[in-house]
C-alpha cells in the first residue's frame, strides 16, 4: 500500500475559528454522523449534539466544542478510548429523495409537493470535520454538558442523552472540508492543529480530495 502523504498546508485557510458557514450548519442541524476507528476497523454512528460556541462553555472549555453522549458498551465509546481522533459529517442537504411532480391531487398532495421543494431549495454545504475527543470524567462538568445538550435537542432524544451509564463525550474541531451542492470545496485548519493525510488518487497519486 503506498504511503499517503500529509495534506498540503498551502490547500488550507488557517484561522483559530470555525468558518461562518459550519459555525451555521453546526446550529441549525439536528444530528450528525460522528465516525471512530480501531486500527483499520471503521465505525459510523448518527448521532444527537450540541454544538457550543467559542467562550459559551467556560471554564470548561474556551475553544468551541460539539458534546454528544454514547453509552459505555458501545463501539464508539471502545474506539475513543483507543483512539481520540474522530470525523463528523454534519450537512443540510435533505436526504429523503424528492418528487418533481405532486404525488396526489388536491390540497394534501400541493402541500407536500411545496413542502418537499422547499426543503430541496434548503440544500446547501455538508462539512466533513476531524477532531479530537474527550470522554469527559468531572461531574460537575458532565452536568454542565449534559444539561445544554438535554436542552437543545427535543424531548425524545432524552433516552439516548440521559440513561444510565451514559458517557458524555466533547470534541474539538481541528480541521473543516466544506462542499456546496456545485462541488466547490474550501479547506479549513485551526492554526496549529496537525495536518490529516491527503486521499490517496489513481494509482497511489495523491490527490486533494474533497472528503
Amino acid at each position: 500500500m503506498p504511503m499517503i502523504p500529509e495534506e498540503n498546508p498551502s490547500d488550507c485557510e488557517v484561522h483559530n475559528s470555525l468558518p461562518a458557514d459550519v459555525i451555521s450548519l453546526l446550529r441549525s442541524t439536528r444530528f450528525l454522523q460522528l465516525g471512530t476507528s480501531y486500527h483499520d476497523y471503521p465505525h459510523v454512528s448518527l448521532m444527537n449534539y450540541t454544538y457550543l460556541p467559542e467562550g459559551s462553555a467556560l471554564p470548561y472549555e474556551s475553544d468551541a466544542v460539539i458534546i454528544v453522549t454514547t453509552e459505555r458498551h458501545t463501539k464508539k465509546f471502545f474506539n475513543i478510548t483507543a483512539n481520540p481522533r474522530v470525523s463528523i459529517l454534519v450537512h443540510d442537504w435533505v436526504s429523503k429523495q424528492t418528487s418533481t411532480t405532486p404525488s396526489s391531487a388536491g390540497p394534501n398532495g400541493l402541500t407536500q409537493f411545496l413542502l418537499s421543494m422547499n426543503q430541496a431549495e434548503l440544500s446547501s454545504i455538508s462539512a466533513t470535520l476531524n477532531g479530537i475527543a474527550r470522554i469527559v470524567t468531572d461531574p460537575t462538568e458532565e452536568k454542565f454538558f449534559k444539561d445544554r445538550l438535554l436542552a437543545s435537542n427535543p424531548s425524545d432524544a432524552r433516552t439516548f442523552i440521559d440513561a444510565e451509564d451514559v458517557a458524555l463525550i466533547a470534541i474539538k474541531v481541528s480541521s473543516a472540508r466544506v462542499v456546496d451542492n456545485d462541488n466547490n470545496v474550501v479547506k479549513w485548519k485551526d492554526a496549529g492543529a496537525e495536518s490529516t493525510p491527503q486521499t490517496p488518487g489513481q494509482n497511489g497519486v495523491a490527490s486533494n480530495g474533497s472528503s
